[in-house]
């Protein structure tokens, strides 16, 4: 029997009014999103660089994070992303674009990913990683969720309201954070002043002197968590050689005198006296030197300097300077001419520890011996004890 063209109209009608809501239901629609990426201070376009769309889901206890589409801004800046279609299921969360991203093998979560390589890695130079395609800016998620900035760091994150014909104002990797003072918007200066102070703090980390600025400049930062992070970090890029950047080598720190004499109570010094390099990030320099009558050590002496940190760094790094057998906690306060120590008993040996000022200093007897007092007394005129004081 033939349908009838109108009939025919009523039922395509019906079907999609009855299919539609079910599409609604278990199909997730990603839009299509265009826009143009510029300089923020300049307000040049920014050409060949990657634009990703990436898209969260839940796996077992963790968030997965996959690029579903890619592709690069024109010479003028624009890019034009296709969009898609996915099943809506439960671990099916969000979407959003993240600019100047090569890869996103460190992404911990959603629009986190830029904001977290700015963090991890602030001069883009990890060993085995392409962070960034484009080293002069900093990469950017854009998320299109009011919220989808709350849990990570803005400054590496914005919200646009649309998908389609929005610029991007991309924050440059500065030499000089005050150029930041050319942008006019406020918020937006703020972001590349927060950027470039974090990637700052990393740029010269060769000397103790530097470090200390490095951390000066974190602490320039918004946040006592983003601090904390940027310390952290800061530590890690010092002492882990992951990174593709020149070492240079550091001599000792010269002795002081007084600090080892040839002799300290009838006890010749050995010939291992010496001190450490500074430690760039703590500042931390360990001496130590061994005494005794020729055919073996008897005494040891560590003095341990701490320039510039607080009263808990500075328990903290004594404390890990020394075994577990030796841990403060058991030692007894003993009162001498010099002033108050900390004394260790073992069954042999014997064990001093004093803070003096900036300086911690342990005398470690192997042995028992007559000059103990004599020796003892010697560095604690050498460095007088503040313990009372502290």
């Amino acid at each position: 029997m033939r349908v009838s063209k109108r009939l025919a109209i009523v039922l395509v009608a019906i079907l999609v009014c009855l299919i539609g809501p079910v599409l609604f239901i278990i199909v997730r629609i990603i839009p299509p999103s265009c826009g143009r990426v510029v300089d923020a201070i300049t307000g040049q376009p920014v050409g060949d660089l990657s634009v990703l769309l990436q898209i969260s889901t839940i796996e077992g206890q963790g968030l997965h994070t996959e690029v579903s589409h890619r592709t690069s801004t024109t010479e003028s800046g624009w890019f034009l992303l296709l969009g898609s279609f996915r099943w809506n299921t439960p671990s099916l969360q969000h979407s959003w674009l993240t600019l100047n991203a090569e890869q996103s093998g460190h992404v911990v979560g959603e629009e986190g990913s830029a904001a977290f390589e700015v963090q991890y890695d602030p001069m883009f130079n990890l060993l085995r990683n392409e962070p960034v395609g484009n080293k002069r800016y900093f990469p950017l998620a854009v998320t299109f969720r009011r919220d989808g900035c709350a849990r990570v760091w803005d400054a590496a994150c914005v919200y646009r309201r649309f998908w389609l014909g929005f610029s991007i104002p991309l924050i440059p990797v500065l030499n000089d954070v005050e150029d930041c003072r050319k942008i006019k918007d406020s918020s937006l200066r703020e972001r590349c002043r927060q950027l470039n102070t974090y990637r700052a703090a990393f740029v010269h980390v060769d000397t103790y002197e530097e470090v200390r600025k490095g951390k000066e400049l974190c602490n320039q930062l918004n946040s006592a968590e983003l601090c904390k992070t940027c310390l952290n970090r800061l530590a890690y890029y010092i002492a882990i050689p992951d990174f593709d950047r020149p070492i240079k080598s550091r001599d000792n720190e010269p002795i002081s005198n007084g600090m080892f004499p040839d002799t300290v109570a009838g006890l010749s010094v050995e010939k291992n006296k010496r001190c450490s390099p500074r430690d760039v990030f703590s500042g931390l320099v360990v001496c130590h030197s061994g005494y005794g009558t020729g055919a073996r050590e008897s005494v040891g002496v560590d003095v341990l300097a701490f320039p510039g940190v607080t009263q808990s760094e500075k328990a903290t790094y004594w404390k890990q300077q020394y075994s577990t057998d030796q841990d403060l906690s058991y030692a007894s306060i003993e009162t001498r001419a010099g002033g108050q120590v900390l004394r260790s008993r073992g069954p042999v040996c014997n064990s001093f520890f004093w803070p003096s000022g900036d300086k911690r200093v342990r005398v470690f007897f192997y042995e028992p011996l007559q000059a103990q007092e004599r020796f003892l007394s010697y560095y604690l005129k050498q460095f007088p004890s503040t313990l009372r004081n502290e």
